[in-house]
């Protein structure tokens, strides 16, 4: 059964190495320097959001990251892909808040079909990262 748990700073590093692991897995985009300078940045991403923990059981499963009715960061791990856990997680977090708005790396199409799975639909593009980095965002809604 899947079980929430606030997220603290002593599992900033299971946290962190779990981002690691499902980055290589999916953001092949990304160069090596880009996630490296992500990852030196996490802790201070991980403090500007309402950070959980998922667990199945005793297993880490992922970690998602909220701004209100924004999803910020999802994370899974990469043993756990394609087994019905990120959906748990969207509608947790819906049932806690209305969730509304999530972001997604263009060159990750993997994500944005799990997010258009969810309802979300593409809203706007932006060229650039919020770093200024040529990784396009598609911004996505759902009513």
């Amino acid at each position: 059964m899947l079980m929430a748990y606030p997220a603290t700073r002593q599992d900033y590093p299971e946290l962190i190495a779990l981002w690691q692991a499902s980055v290589t897995a999916t953001h092949t985009f990304l160069t090596p320097t880009d996630s490296q300078k992500i990852r030196e940045q996490l802790p201070t991403y991980f403090a500007a959001v309402e950070l959980t923990k998922w667990l199945d059981g005793s297993k880490l499963i992922g970690f998602s990251g909220r701004q209100g009715p924004m999803l910020a960061m999802l994370f899974i791990a990469p043993d756990s892909f394609r087994r019905g856990y990120g959906h748990q997680i969207i509608e947790r977090l819906n049932q806690k808040q209305n969730l509304r708005l999530v972001d997604v790396n263009e060159q990750n199409p993997g994500a944005l079909a799990f997010y258009q799975r969810q309802g979300f639909r593409i809203v706007s593009r932006d060229a650039l990262d919020d770093a200024g980095q040529p990784y396009p965002i598609l911004h996505l809604r759902r009513d």
